[in-house]
């Protein structure tokens, strides 16, 4: 009964242990991949907030990344399977374009903190200005 009960818990571990994530032969570089991913998301956002404009001028689609990245729509598809299979490399690749991201929506924002204060300058000093010519 034991040796039934082993034979049956090694079929099951085995049969688990099959490789069921295969490497296709032309896949993308996981840094490659990242900025693919990252530039995706940038324009899926984009197209969502601004999604009139870029209908009228067709700025951003699927042609844009195959002839950026110099890859075709199998390969990308492939690839993206690849790591949607593979939680770990994914993981990292997904907290590696979250901390771009993070970053620039931070140099993004010093930059927009720095316009700001240049304009109240401006504004005050044309206000300075006003109030010396009526004196």
């Amino acid at each position: 009964m034991k040796f039934k009960l082993l034979l049956m818990y090694m079929i099951l571990f085995l049969s688990c242990k099959s490789d069921l994530v295969k490497k296709p032969n032309d896949l993308i570089d996981s840094k490659t991949m990242e900025l693919i991913m990252q530039d995706i998301m940038l324009m899926k956002t984009i197209s969502r907030n601004y999604k009139n404009n870029i209908q009228e001028k067709n700025w951003l689609g699927d042609k844009y990344i195959y002839e950026k990245f110099d890859v075709d729509s199998s390969q990308l598809t492939n690839s993206l399977d690849y790591y949607a299979k593979s939680p770990k490399i994914y993981l990292e690749i997904y907290n590696n374009i979250l901390l771009k991201m993070e970053t620039s929506m931070d140099s993004i924002d010093v930059l927009a903190k720095e316009e700001v204060m240049k304009i109240k300058e401006k504004q005050n000093k044309v206000i300075s200005d006003s109030i010396k010519n009526l004196n």
